[in-house]
């Protein structure tokens, strides 16, 4: 039997410990005490005494005022509210099943978006690149949903939180910031992809299309420029979001502009130089050129400078404030020049004709022949050097074509004056020897000539 507070009779004992057991435990987990038949009798005893009627009130007027009161401490703090909803076994659960919602749905969202770039088929290698940036932003929207979820249900009320006007410009900030960033790197993806399909786009057979050297040359330095002013503005939207006053800063970068400007007049010059060189398509990126006394294969050109790659492999870097003059050996097409000396002996008639059928042998050839525009040029003698005559013949090539169509031209040029017994002159030197009688000696005794007196 059950021995309650003794407030007089027992039947007042009871109800008090009813209404404390409603009143100041509605959050604890044991099974509620039943209410016997007796007990109810003497709850309706006590309530038809008046003095036991009022003690009973003032009793739950009392057990009110300090249930308000621990309800107002607990509140009060974080502490307060997670130990008052920690006693609840639905709230324990809830928060498990909401940790458990938030890791499924993150697994079953990047299944889904790995079955998607699997079934993209050809075009998954250039989609797979946006792969870890989708599962980060899945992970992170989930993972921020879970947490509003979680604090809504312990009691922090996060949507009151964002009623409230400092709450209203946190979530307005936010969502700003959130759309010029996404659609700054969609911008930036969109633009990047569009030049590298384009740059690298092949025909039905596969193999890749030729470009311009403009387009190669001006595409890549289009998106550089496009990244860094994306940059800057998405940087001074977020700045501007946060709070911070950009106006100082638009202003400070508009003297450092300007001291830039005067400090750097060589490399304003060589930038100015680059953009007119770059818009007269006077360079390209792939072009063999010679600038100034350095020669090679331009491999890369920024606004600023040219690199050069020579034949050793070497690396030039030639700004572009040097450049006074450029010949480009490969602009659109070539010519495989051959000055061919032959002694003066020889047939020049005969020679030429060798010249033009090897011509045409090159151009049947399956190889060689893709290389060749069109069919040899003999433009017949054209010096007299001082041990060969001097035949002079040219190929009209594809842009660097030409030195490899040269070497071959050669090899089989030799082969075909050695069959037909021609004479390829060389320097050469004769050295004659002769040989002079020695003089008889003079006769001894009296049987010479007298000094002094002549011969006959």
């Amino acid at each position: 039997m059950i021995r309650f507070f003794h407030y007089g009779p027992p039947r007042h004992g009871l109800a008090t410990l009813l209404l404390t057991l409603f009143l100041a435990m509605p959050c604890v987990a044991a099974e509620p005490a039943t209410a016997t038949a007796d007990d109810l009798e003497s709850l309706a005893a006590t309530l038809e005494d008046p003095k036991a009627r009022e003690r009973l009130a003032a009793q739950v007027k009392g057990l009110i005022a300090a249930q308000k009161a621990v309800q107002k401490t607990e509140q009060a703090g974080l502490v307060g509210r997670m130990t008052q909803k920690a006693g609840d076994i639905r709230v324990g659960l809830a928060t498990l099943a909401i940790i458990a919602v938030a890791m499924l749905l993150a697994r079953l969202l990047r299944r889904m978006v790995d079955r998607t770039l699997a079934a993209a088929g050809e075009d998954s290698v250039r989609v797979n690149r946006y792969l870890p940036m989708l599962h980060r932003v899945l992970r992170v929207l989930i993972g921020l949903t879970g947490l509003l979820a979680l604090a809504q249900l312990w009691g922090f009320d996060p949507l009151a939180l964002l009623n409230s006007e400092v709450g209203r410009r946190l979530a307005s900030s936010l969502v700003t910031i959130a759309v010029v960033v996404v659609a700054a790197l969609v911008g930036w993806h969109l633009l990047h992809g569009a030049i590298e399909r384009y740059l690298t786009a092949t025909d039905s057979d596969g193999n890749l299309r030729q470009r311009s050297g403009r387009a190669r040359t001006l595409l890549p330095l289009v998106r550089n420029a496009a990244f860094m002013v994306m940059v800057v503005i998405v940087g001074l939207i977020v700045l501007s979001e946060l709070g911070v006053n950009i106006a100082p800063l638009l202003a400070g970068a508009g003297v450092l502009g300007i001291a830039i400007g005067f400090g750097s007049q060589k490399l304003v010059q060589d930038m100015i130089t680059g953009a007119f060189i770059l818009f007269e398509d006077t360079i390209a990126v792939g072009d063999v050129v010679k600038v100034g006394e350095h020669a090679g294969l331009v491999e890369d050109i920024s606004i600023r400078a040219i690199r050069l790659r020579d034949l050793n492999g070497a690396l030039h870097t030639v700004p572009f404030g040097a450049v006074t003059t450029v010949v480009n050996m490969t602009k659109t097409f070539s010519y495989a020049v051959f000055d061919i000396g032959i002694a003066y002996s020889q047939d020049t008639d005969a020679v030429a004709a060798l010249l033009v059928d090897l011509g045409a042998e090159l151009q049947a050839d399956e190889v060689w022949g893709k290389s060749i525009v069109e069919p040899i040029e003999v433009m017949g003698v054209d010096r007299f050097d001082p041990s060969s005559v001097v035949i002079r013949a040219r190929i009209k090539t594809v842009p660097l074509e030409r030195w490899s169509l040269s070497r071959e031209f050669n090899r089989r040029l030799k082969q075909r004056f050695d069959t037909a017994g021609i004479e390829i002159p060389f320097p050469q030197t004769q050295v004659w020897l002769s040989r002079t009688p020695k003089k008889p000696p003079p006769p001894e005794g009296g049987g010479g000539q007298t000094a002094g007196q002549p011969s006959p």
